[in-house]
């Protein structure tokens, strides 16, 4: 989970996307790390911060 770029690692590439499609109001099961359904700022920050190795998300 929050890995949407496919390259196997979560990276800050990847909180990126995260963060447009947020913007964008776009859905992506796998962008929604947080589980409540819907793609936020708050994906994108679990996604930088599992990224830094700070969190784990699965």
């Amino acid at each position: 989970m929050g890995d949407l770029n496919g390259d196997g690692i979560l990276t800050p590439a990847d909180a990126a996307i995260a963060l447009r499609l947020a913007a964008s109001g776009a859905h992506n099961d796998a962008a929604d790390v947080s589980g409540d359904g819907q793609v936020t700022s708050l994906d994108a920050l679990m996604i930088l911060e599992a990224a830094a190795g700070t969190i784990e998300v699965s």
